[in-house]
């Protein structure tokens, strides 16, 4: 049998070499009914005879029927690279076109019964051995494997070729995306890397408490992209894949937390992102709850108000100074009855039903906050920032975080 790449005579002594002197004269119209045939049986070949596709073809079998007689003479050529390369090549369109190789061996396993045909009706003409003729066969598909085997490189380094760059067109959309590129400049990296925009995606950022490495879904039914990081792993997927892509995710890696944002245009993915990230850090410092799927839709007011921790900083120094006077005992009874009330302007009996005290004890409570802020609280525009920066740093203090305290400490003498 023929190894690929062969080029030397396939059965020495035992396939007459006159036979290739019997077989040239009928080499024109062996490759016109192969052609024929192929173009007839095969629909993704077929065409007129004056076609590209008839031109390939006949080229292909000539070359090879002439390498295939060379061989069988035993004679030294170049034919053989060039057939070789010729039939990679073909395989190389076949991926390029995005199809499988079933047609390109439909077409082989044509010409390969045309040309034994040929070459045992020959045989038989000229009273050739039974032994002799099973040569020929063994030697005529034998050859046929290595045509398709040249195929098979051709196509597989394409796909191969494909992937990879696929693999970094989608990468450098993934970053486009998060970037906020211009939309041509996203629509062609969105071809480049065979990916169907969605009208609307999620933005999902992951990571696990012990910083585990997060996977890439590559086998994924989903269409998801994944932008890898040191920090949380970010996955851009449509609305509709959403959940799919989370419980893979959840499958892969059981201890895996999720920050997915709400529905956005391709215009909003880089915020949605900044947004998912910030709802984890909020989770790590207590602020929010640390759910393992936190959904970003019910924390979209707190991720508001700590996107500026300095501006927070600074309106609570300016803001809540009555507060920070207080003891802390004071303080945090005093801001949690202010800031329900900011929130509800309910009566003193509901804000104590919440709050579980008397209704005696809010109106004492009440009492001490207008000594605190006096006429402040008559001002539209102090009472919302207030509102504003008491919902932003009321659950940090809850949460353990007492650094507005010691800066107030720090900065009080001046």
């Amino acid at each position: 049998m023929i190894e690929a790449g062969a080029d030397h005579a396939l059965s020495p002594g035992e396939i007459p070499p006159g036979l290739v002197n019997l077989v040239k004269p009928t080499l024109d119209g062996l490759v016109e009914r192969i052609s024929g045939k192929i173009q007839r049986e095969v629909p993704a070949f077929a065409g007129p005879a004056s076609g590209r596709r008839h031109k390939l073809i006949t080229t292909a079998a000539t070359g090879a029927i002439s390498h295939f007689l060379d061989m069988v003479l035993g004679k030294p050529s170049s034919t053989g690279a060039r057939v070789d390369d010729l039939f990679r090549r073909m395989g190389h369109a076949e991926a390029v076109d995005g199809h499988d190789l079933t047609a390109i061996r439909e077409a082989l396993q044509i010409a390969g019964r045309e040309a034994w045909t040929e070459l045992r009706t020959i045989a038989s003409k000229h009273h050739l051995s039974a032994d002799v003729l099973g040569k020929i066969g063994d030697d005529v598909f034998g050859y046929l494997d290595h045509l398709s085997n040249q195929v098979t490189i051709g196509y597989d380094a394409t796909r191969r070729a494909q992937a990879s760059d696929v693999g970094a067109a989608r990468r450098r959309l993934t970053e486009a995306l998060l970037d906020q590129a211009g939309q041509d400049e996203i629509d062609a990296l969105a071809t480049a890397a065979a990916w169907t925009i969605p009208s609307r995606l999620v933005v999902l950022s992951a990571d696990t408490a012990d910083g585990d490495e997060m996977p890439e879904l590559v086998d994924s039914e989903t269409d998801v992209l994944m932008h890898p990081s040191p920090g949380p792993a970010t996955y851009l997927c449509s609305a509709d894949d959403r959940d799919a892509v989370i419980g893979e995710l959840r499958g892969m890696v059981p201890t895996i937390r999720i920050a997915a944002s709400w529905k956005v245009a391709t215009s909003d993915v880089g915020d949605a992102q900044r947004w998912t990230l910030r709802a984890l850090e909020l989770a790590d410092k207590g602020i929010i709850s640390a759910d393992d799927v936190i959904e970003c839709v019910d924390y979209r007011t707190m991720l508001w108000l700590h996107s500026e921790p300095a501006l927070r900083r600074q309106m609570a120094q300016e803001l809540l100074v009555p507060l920070f006077a207080e003891s802390p005992n004071s303080r945090e009874i005093l801001s949690e009855t202010l800031l329900d009330w900011l929130q509800t302007r309910d009566s003193a009996p509901a804000i104590a039903a919440r709050l579980g005290v008397h209704a005696q004890t809010v109106r004492y409570r009440w009492k001490r906050i207008n000594e605190l802020f006096g006429e402040a609280l008559h001002d539209p525009e102090f009472v919302v920032q207030l509102t504003l920066v008491l919902k932003a740093s009321v659950p940090l203090w809850v949460a353990g975080d007492q650094s507005d305290f010691e800066r107030y400490l720090n900065e009080e003498p001046s």
